[in-house]
């Protein structure tokens, strides 16, 4: 059960994600053809806006890139294994729409993005994920290219300030919805729903 505490800090963020993905897709309509529309719970980009190239590691310490989206539906969380609350409620909620979607058998993928590269190496990532889904794919990188894939998806991420050593980062608490062609198909606000989010990608594969 969410506390009080998490609660609130589920919403702020949700919020601010809200206004700083919002800001980024309004902007996009202003310099191209692509346009954000409100459909059943989660926003749908019309057409699909294509993702750079970027270049980050795995768990497994193998190269993940653009490539690794080609071909799958993917679902993309960004946060970082200190997280205290949105992250792992995040990835509870990730877990229960494998359940109900599917997995790799299905073509579909689920990709958590750690924007706190010092702390999360390759080794806490393959450590943390199991305990959501041994399917879950985890990955980071230099500040340089995360913030190319961030800056693509409207993401936003910022470290606090260190206090005894530690620091939280403040990040966007939205699952961004990949297309087979590595292209952003569609965005969903916190907090999150298993069920809306499988749904949701039912209705753009058109079934």
């Amino acid at each position: 059960m969410l506390t009080r505490k998490t609660l609130i800090s589920v919403t702020l963020v949700a919020a601010l994600g809200i206004i700083l993905v919002l800001g980024v897709l309004a902007g996009r309509t202003f310099r191209d053809p692509a346009r954000a529309i409100s459909i059943a719970g989660m926003t749908v980009l019309e057409p699909a806006s294509p993702l750079p190239e970027f270049r980050l590691h795995d768990q497994n310490n193998q190269v993940f890139d653009r490539a690794r989206l080609h071909g799958k539906w993917s679902y993309v969380f960004f946060g970082y294994t200190h997280c205290p609350d949105i992250c792992p409620t995040t990835l509870v909620v990730l877990r229960d729409v494998q359940k109900i979607a599917g997995g790799k058998e299905q073509g579909i993928q689920y990709i958590f993005v750690s924007v706190d590269p010092d702390r999360d190496k390759a080794a806490t990532l393959k450590r943390y994920l199991p305990y959501f889904h041994p399917e879950f794919i985890g990955a980071t990188g230099g500040q340089g290219e995360l913030m190319r894939l961030t800056r693509a998806l409207g993401a936003y991420y910022e470290s606090g300030e260190a206090q005894n050593g530690n620091y939280e980062v403040h990040h966007s608490a939205a699952i961004f919805l990949i297309d087979p062609e590595a292209r952003l198909r569609a965005l969903f606000a916190g907090p999150h729903d298993a069920a809306r989010l499988a749904q949701g990608l039912q209705q753009l594969k058109g079934g």
